[in-house]
């Protein structure tokens, strides 16, 4: 199926929206560089006009270091926010705002005889700030450029506005069709990229994840699990049981069917938005978000009992599940105390639901 991913638009409306937030965040540093490189640029035309005045152009002053202000509160924003939609607007807007302060300068000026060599240095603008943003953004952004030129000749009266929109529509059409083959490059590098990560958080067999997803749900430093605020959580651990005697049977592809099948059964006996990870071999550990350890109980034994009652094709199969209460810190801790549980149901008998007592 992804092989045949060409285009964005192929992906669902998740996934795209996960593309263009990774594509936002690959370029971001890049293009925030830009604007403010593009700012600086333009506050030093300030220069130029006073080659054009012969003396200090005061007359422009104001509309050459205005721009500092929204530069400083696009800067300010770029730190604090991080959505791609909001943050490739106001990248967009930072140069449309240049754009209007220099037809501001343009207006005051005695010699317009360059504005149309301006208008060009900001389709180069318009090329790398289209890199973080996605394709039909890039367009409407773009042909906004159109409409610049064509409000502000109302005030200025461009000698030559004609010329100037031939002159940047084949431009805008060049850059709007790179911006169209720009986007599907990243996209395979975003695709290649998943399946790294997949490879990385997923175990290959079962198709759920494997350990390292708890590398991605914890705090690298303490180890405490970040999936929610104040709200309880409960871990299992579900073993199957006898499992070697499977592999003995029927080999170690029976026990691979056999593996399948047991994680299907726990998909269904779970919410999607559970994490079910294989421990190792046929443990895994299932956390359950907004969960206690009543809930948590309630869970393990519909999984239990779900198993108990499934045909996998092959031989009867059975499970232990131990429940412990994540209390916070370590998820270890929480790991450890299941474990004890597991252990309780497997000495007790196996095939039943045993929860953590101090």
């Amino acid at each position: 199926m992804e092989q045949k991913i060409t285009r964005a638009k192929h992906l669902s409306k998740e996934q795209r929206a996960e593309f263009y937030q990774s594509k936002y965040d690959y370029y971001k540093n890049f293009t925030r560089g830009l604007i403010i490189i593009a700012t600086i640029a333009y506050i030093t035309f300030f220069l130029t006009d006073c080659g054009i005045y012969g003396r200090f152009a005061s007359e422009t002053v104001l509309s050459r270091v205005i721009v500092l202000l929204p530069l400083l509160l696009y800067i300010y924003l770029s730190k604090k926010q991080h959505y791609y939609k909001t943050m490739v607007i106001a990248a967009y807007l930072m140069v449309h705002i240049i754009i209007w302060c220099t037809d501001w300068a343009t207006y005051i000026l005695p010699d317009r005889e360059y504005a149309g060599e301006g208008m060009m240095v900001m389709n180069t603008i318009f090329v790398c700030a289209g890199f973080c943003a996605p394709y039909k953004y890039a367009i409407v952004a773009h042909m906004g450029l159109i409409v610049d030129i064509l409000i502000a000749n109302i005030f200025i009266r461009y000698d030559n506005v004609t010329m100037m929109i031939m002159f940047n529509l084949p431009c805008i059409i060049g850059v709007c069709i790179m911006h169209y083959f720009m986007e599907n490059v990243y996209l395979e590098h975003y695709l290649v990229n998943e399946r790294l990560q997949n490879l990385v958080v997923y175990d290959q067999l079962t198709g759920v994840y494997n350990r390292n997803q708890l590398k991605r749900i914890s705090n690298s430093d303490t180890e405490e699990l970040m999936i929610g605020d104040n709200i309880p959580i409960t871990l299992l651990i579900v073993d199957l049981d006898f499992f070697k005697t499977v592999n003995d049977r029927f080999g170690h592809e029976g026990g691979d069917v056999v593996l399948k099948h047991t994680v299907d059964v726990i998909k269904k006996s779970v919410r999607s938005s559970d994490y079910i990870i294989r421990w190792g071999g046929e443990e895994f550990v299932i956390i359950l978000a907004g969960c206690d350890v009543a809930m948590g109980i309630e869970v393990a034994e519909k999984i239990r009992v779900n198993i108990e009652a499934s045909e996998n094709g092959l031989c009867p199969i059975t499970a232990s599940i131990g429940v412990a209460a994540y209390q916070g810190g370590s998820y270890h801790s929480a790991v450890e105390r299941a474990d004890k549980a597991l252990y309780r149901a497997k000495t007790g008998g196996r095939n039943k639901v045993v929860a953590y007592e101090e």
